[in-house]
């Protein structure tokens, strides 16, 4: 099938060895590393790419120093000569399944990740970031020569290891950057000023790097094309540093992305492969092999990137968690059958301990022993609810050779996906929903639609089924009266667009919520032309929100004129004539309000009716929603085990 995408399924040479294609798993560490050595959880993570069919492999950040060890410890640590033996086993791996693999080095410099470090964080001169409480120490010229000899060892480390090649972080804000960029290196010395001075420590470093890697082993470095801050790097400057990257010799290929700390991992809510014209830029200008990336999530999507000449080599990170196959099944013409990325940030990117994906229960777990082994004796499995939780129980049942069906109340699938899909820009929430819909008509899952199961229904599929999974997902809760014209209406209706036509002035309050649901409500109305007040009573906005979402989102609600308020409760008065008062939580004086319409966010109650009207044992499990309502991460990883386990 490489006919469908012949330019992306063509192999390419890097260096000195050929790639099977262009596809790229670009940097994502699994934080599977205990004393900055790699796991066997974070090698079992990389063979899975690699098997997986992409063509190369680039490993997740590897300091190179002392001075940039994360305060948990989760970064592999290049400079430590023990990480030989475990990067090598990762290299074995990798190769054994016809991937390539390249390391990653950098030194964070300024940016600490995951709390205070023992080590104070350091750069080219003492500008703090926005992000971290203190300003950084100014390396002295002998601390720098001292980081620079720290990525030549950690080069040697990396040849050690037999890996195929590396590259040097200089994207994102990191160290590199910080010296690139005169925002951040304001040095009088030989490291700043002038462009030439700036671009010294880059120099040094790749000069140092060349000292001990061998022919045909690949070096490249990693440029973001646009900072998109005030005053950062923008593409006329990344370009300028690639042409002298490439007078200078020594560079075998540029990777280009865009962000900084903070905004390089582009969530749902924006355009997709947004780095494509930076790179285009810089292949333009230097010749040199361009590999780009951020949020990139299908091959069609890569294909047209290399077709079109924007670069040689086209990298994804997100969408190969969520399905490591996407290569193979792409080549072999079975794209109903990839499961997509929606983007949501929440698993990828919290770390928690370590890396996991939201709709692939299988990252940072590993694949339990059960999946994909035909059972010897198929079983009647009946699933009640089609939500993700009860939709993934039924895929990874089914695939196991057990004969299931599946019962669903509402005439759709999604259950709670199906209500948040539809909040401003966070469409691609029900791919996972359309992704588990094709497994199980691929599997020839019975699904029925419009079927709810009643306690007196339960009894009866108890008496017929081998196992049931109860996935029946959750309710919202009663909303307060409110003595407004229009009344109370939940957060879940304004998104269903079950909100008057004509605009008016609508207070938002989410008590203590922080997630999406309220301010997607909130922004929903506010594009619909109503006047909206934001309450919560959280002393931060969105704080459960992730990272990269939190600044895209504030700011969209602030361009429509949402006012917020933070640290107030609503009170709605008994009176039904008197106005809601918005009530501070640390001081003394309430302020009232009349708007027309008041938006309640409730947290929803888990509906666990079936549970509680049978007794459970062996036969039945319970998981998602109707057990506490979470996250979607949760009902797949919980609907996964479920479907691995009967």
């Amino acid at each position: 099938m490489d006919a469908q995408f012949p330019h992306v399924f063509s192999p390419f040479r890097l260096a000195g060895f050929d790639l099977r294609n262009r596809l790229v798993a670009l940097p994502a560490g699994t934080s599977l590393v205990e004393r900055g050595i790699p796991t066997h959880g974070d090698i079992e993570h990389f063979e899975r790419l690699a098997a997986g069919g992409v063509g190369l492999i680039i490993g997740g950040a590897t300091v190179v120093h002392s001075t940039s060890a994360l305060r948990s410890g989760k970064l592999v640590e290049g400079y430590l000569d023990a990480v030989v033996p475990a990067m090598k086993e990762k290299a074995d791996v990798v190769h054994r399944h016809g991937a390539r693999l390249v390391g990653q080095l950098v030194h964070l410099g300024r940016e600490f990740i995951g709390g205070e470090s023992d080590q104070p964080p350091m750069a080219p001169s003492p500008i703090k970031t926005v992000r971290d409480a203190y300003p950084p120490h100014e390396l002295t010229v002998r601390e720098i020569d001292a980081i620079i000899e720290g990525w030549r060892v950690s080069t040697e480390n990396l040849v050690k290891a037999g890996l195929d090649g590396v590259e040097i972080h200089a994207a994102h804000g990191y160290l590199a950057a910080q010296f690139l960029s005169p925002l951040t290196n304001q040095r009088t010395d030989d490291f700043g000023g002038s462009f030439d001075n700036r671009m010294r420590f880059l120099r040094l470093v790749i000069e140092a790097m060349r000292s001990v890697t061998p022919d045909g082993f690949a070096l490249g470095v990693r440029l973001s094309g646009e900072e998109e801050i005030p005053g950062g790097m923008a593409i006329d400057d990344c370009v300028r540093v690639s042409e002298a990257l490439a007078a200078a010799g020594g560079v075998d290929y540029l990777s280009i992305t865009h962000g900084t700390r903070g905004t390089y991992v582009k969530d749902s809510t924006g355009p997709d492969a947004v780095a494509v014209p930076s790179a285009s830029r810089v292949r333009a200008a230097t010749g040199l092999p361009t590999l780009v990336g951020q949020r990139i999530r299908d091959v069609g999507t890569a294909e047209h990137v290399v077709k079109a000449g924007h670069a040689d080599l086209v990298g994804m990170a997100r969408a190969l968690l969520a399905d490591p196959d996407l290569p193979a099944k792409s080549q072999q013409g079975r794209l109903d059958e990839i499961r997509g990325c929606i983007g949501v940030n929440q698993d990828c990117r919290a770390f928690d301990p370590h890396l996991h994906c939201a709709v692939n229960a299988e990252v940072g777990r590993g694949r339990l022993p059960t999946v994909g082994v035909r059972v010897a004796s198929a079983k009647d499995i009946y699933v009640i609810g089609g939500g993700p939780a009860g939709l993934e129980a039924a895929r990874v049942a089914a695939e196991r050779g057990h004969r299931v069906t599946l019962f669903e109340a509402e005439t759709s699938l999604g259950g709670a996906v199906r209500v948040a899909a539809a909040s401003p820009h966070r469409a691609t929430l029900i791919d996972v929903v359309d992704y588990l819909a094709r497994e199980t008509r691929r599997l020839k899952v019975d699904v029925n639609l419009g079927a709810p199961i009643s306690t007196d229904d339960l009894a009866e599929v108890r008496g017929i089924a081998d196992h049931v999974v109860v996935a029946t997902g959750s309710k919202l809760g009663d909303l307060p009266p409110a003595p407004l014209a229009r009344g109370a209406v939940a957060v879940d209706q304004v998104l269903a667009g079950a909100v008057p036509d004509e605009p008016g002035s609508a207070v938002v309050y989410d008590e203590s919520d922080g997630f999406w649901s309220a301010y997607s409500a909130a922004e929903a109305l506010a594009g619909r032309g109503w006047e909206v007040t934001f309450v919560t009573a959280l002393t931060a906005l969105a704080p459960r929100v992730p990272a990269e979402s939190v600044g895209p989102l504030l700011r969209r609600l602030g361009d429509a004129g949402v006012a917020l308020e933070v640290a107030h409760r609503v009170v709605v008065p008994d009176d039904p004539g008197a106005p809601l008062l918005l009530r501070p939580l640390f001081g003394r004086h309430d302020r009232m309000t009349e708007p027309d319409l008041l938006v309640w966010h409730q947290p929803r109650i888990g509906d666990d009716v079936l549970l509680r009207a049978t007794s459970a044992d062996a036969t039945l499990t319970a998981i998602g929603d109707c057990v506490t309502p979470r996250r979607i991460s949760h009902a797949i990883a919980e609907g996964y085990r479920a479907g691995a386990s009967v």
